[in-house]
């Protein structure tokens, strides 16, 4: 049972809530398009592809913290969250736009350089919105079963326009062209992707950031003001991960968050190649994750409520790691129904919509427990750091596709699996999709082999995170007093 009355308004919610559009389109674009344009379409090989996300990854590791360390501190009448939340949403579509439409011509040096140069813009720019945004959370209610229910709205958002995007994509951009020829190799469907992917996203910025700025007044400023210094961001992030809570959860969500993108870096290889589903197939596909998230935001505060946030993870962790590569290992067995198949695309279905609730449902948890985590922060060294743990948190956000695209992209080249599969026609068009299926076979088998891994730890990690309902309630009557 919920312990506290609501604090926060529904208007509120709404604009915090939109707040994660942003976010929730770039995943898509990052976890589900973006290897397969360049490797499939452009030609770049997998494993430079998979460098460039690194590398944009890695940046993200240094700029994450110092963006969260900076709005903590900041000190201006816009407040310490609001001025880095507007100056990013320009950048932010530009960068977004400009990397689904580089310039013909371009060798793979080129391609490389074009890929890395506006995935670094995208992701800085993300961090200067989405740190400061998600900084906010612990800062409106102290409330256990609230913050829950706040984060499952800011899901229920940001996958709503995720799973809006890649599924226009599907039935629209990237469905069999007039020519005959298959859509989601045609360039021009990309760039026309990346468009209106940048449009949605940056008046998700600019919205959210109009309708929190009543929180400007009521943020709590930093106890103690200290510029920033590298000295000082260094002691800031020392104390941070000497907390064991924070330790376990950054890494049972990192875990949890690479598994997650490896399935939907990989899942447009797989759903092409391995299972032969086509364009309008993979898109009825999407639809189920529809029903998988409003699922997820109706259980999840549920769950939060009625057990405790770490053993609803674990749970939901386990269930991941058991059901994910089921069907990759009943094809192997002969289990599944003929490829390409009606009844085939069905248990898919049924399948991805019961996968995609416990994966959503383990993000929704991990946020709201950062947010718990805040409290105890403050308890043990007098500083809350909620810009600088939302940071480490967005950044996990980020390895969803990042961590999850430099291991599909590595994959695909150890499997040497082929490339740029045909010339493209004046148009930007190609003729269409194969492998033969020894090729079809190594890569479901990897997919499977590398889920198992990735959610085993993220079960043994959560497993050991100690903070439950009865510590918080303790810690936020001790910061009462």
């Amino acid at each position: 049972m919920r312990d506290q009355p609501a604090m926060v308004s529904g208007r509120l919610r709404l604009f915090y809530g939109i707040g994660s559009v942003a976010e929730g389109i770039k995943d898509t674009a990052f976890s589900v398009f973006l290897l397969f344009f360049y490797n499939q379409v452009l030609g770049l090989p997998g494993s430079l592809a998979g460098l460039a996300i690194l590398i944009a990854l890695l940046v993200d590791a240094v700029s994450d913290p110092l963006l969260g360390a900076w709005s903590d501190g900041l000190r201006s009448r816009w407040g310490r969250r609001h001025p880095f939340m507007l100056a990013s949403a320009l950048p932010f579509g530009l960068g977004l736009w400009a990397l689904f439409a580089p310039p013909a011509g371009l060798g793979n040096g080129g391609l490389f350089g074009w890929m890395l140069g506006f995935s670094i813009l995208v992701r800085l720019s993300l961090t200067g919105y989405s740190v400061p945004s998600n900084a906010m959370l612990p800062e409106m209610t102290p409330h256990y079963d609230e913050r829950t229910e706040l984060v499952a709205l800011r899901f229920l958002f940001g996958w709503l326009a995720g799973l809006g995007i890649a599924t226009y994509g599907y039935f629209v951009l990237f469905a069999m062209l007039p020519s005959g020829a298959d859509g989601r190799l045609s360039a021009d469907a990309y760039a026309r992707y990346g468009a209106t992917s940048a449009i949605i996203a940056t008046l998700g910025v600019l919205l959210c950031t109009w309708g929190t700025r009543s929180l400007i007044p009521t943020l709590k400023q930093r106890m103690l003001h200290r510029p920033l210094r590298l000295q000082t961001l260094r002691q800031d992030v020392r104390a941070v991960f000497a907390n064991k809570a924070f330790r376990m959860l950054f890494a049972g969500a990192l875990c949890s968050a690479a598994g997650w993108g490896y399935i939907n870096a990989t899942s447009f290889y797989v759903n092409t190649y391995y299972w032969g589903l086509s364009s309008t197939q993979i898109g009825g596909l999407s639809l189920s994750l529809y029903i998988g998230l409003l699922l997820a935001f109706a259980i999840t505060p549920v769950m939060s409520r009625e057990s405790d946030k770490r053993d609803a993870a674990v749970r939901l962790s386990l269930f991941a790691l058991l059901f994910g590569p089921a069907p990759i290992l009943a094809a192997m067995l002969g289990w599944m129904p003929p490829r390409g198949s009606t009844d085939l695309a069905i248990a898919l279905f049924l399948h991805t919509g019961l996968l995609f609730v416990a994966l959503i449902s383990i993000s929704m948890l991990c946020a709201s427990m950062i947010a718990d985590i805040t409290d105890q922060n403050e308890l043990q060294t007098g500083q809350r750091h909620e810009g600088l743990l939302a940071a480490v948190m967005t950044f996990v956000i980020k390895a969803t596709s990042g961590l999850g695209t430099l291991l599909a992209g590595v994959v695909l080249d150890l499997i040497a699996f082929p490339g740029g599969l045909s010339a493209p026609s004046p148009g930007g068009e190609h003729a269409g999709l194969a492998v033969d299926a020894a090729e079809a076979e190594s890569l479901g088998a990897v997919v499977a082999l590398l889920m198992l891994g990735l959610f085993a730890l993220s079960v043994w990690f959560l497993w050991r995170y100690p903070l439950r309902r009865a510590e918080h309630a303790a810690i936020v009557r001790q910061l009462r007093r």
